[in-house]
């Protein structure tokens, strides 16, 4: 059957559209930095001072609760948004994550592992309502199962790996390393959105402060 579905196929059939290709390669970059982290991140809450593994669950629950907030939040702000503003806010979302991977790099005191938690799931939470809908409705016509299946495959290979890399780096150079590791790996994501912001003609803040609304801004004071 796996035989059937690749043997034979030629290259146009696991072609998808720009939109599409941009939501997998963020979607790799992102969960590849986040699996590199979050398997080990218990071993690093413990070496804090009063550390324990009770510290690392209930942070987690922290994360949790916060993107859950976010999220619905995000999903509300959104509904009437525009496609351009989607983008913007997956990339301010994406971003944030990585501030959340630089200051755990710093991270010397539990507080700081509970602030940092918090604004992963605030970034988290922020751009997958964002992304997510925008993935939803750019799936071809009748190939949404293959694509979503795509997705699933691309990005699971990815955290895959990126969790024996992110072992392998914790265990030669360290946490404060991995973290930075983690918070490049995070950008990288953001690059398909912004380009295709820049095909678009658009930058970040024309798509929240239009030309047009300033001008009628400006001409009503006047």
């Amino acid at each position: 059957m796996i035989r059937e579905m690749f043997i034979g196929r030629a290259p146009s059939h696991f072609e998808v559209n720009s939109v599409v290709k941009a939501f997998m390669v963020g979607e790799m970059m992102l969960w590849s930095a986040w699996n590199s982290v979050y398997p080990i991140i218990a071993l690093f809450a413990i070496q804090l001072p009063g550390g324990d593994i009770k510290t690392a669950a209930s942070a987690y629950s922290v994360y949790l609760v916060v993107r859950v907030l976010f999220e619905l939040l995000s999903g509300r702000l959104l509904m009437m948004s525009g496609e351009l503003r989607k983008f913007a806010v997956t990339v301010i979302g994406v971003s944030i994550i990585s501030i959340a991977y630089f200051g755990l790099a710093r991270t010397n005191q539990l507080y700081e592992l509970y602030l940092f938690y918090a604004i992963a799931g605030c970034g988290i939470g922020l751009a997958s309502p964002a992304k997510n809908s925008l993935f939803s409705t750019h799936l071809d016509k009748d190939r949404e199962s293959l694509e979503w299946s795509m997705l699933d495959a691309a990005v699971f290979m990815s955290m895959a790996l990126s969790a024996a890399l992110g072992g392998f780096v914790a265990e030669q150079y360290g946490f404060k390393i991995l973290f930075y590791f983690a918070m490049v790996i995070n950008l990288v994501g953001i690059v398909p959105y912004l380009l295709y912001i820049r095909r678009e003609k658009q930058t970040m803040w024309s798509i929240f402060f239009p030309r047009k609304e300033i001008k009628l801004r400006r001409s009503r004071k006047s």
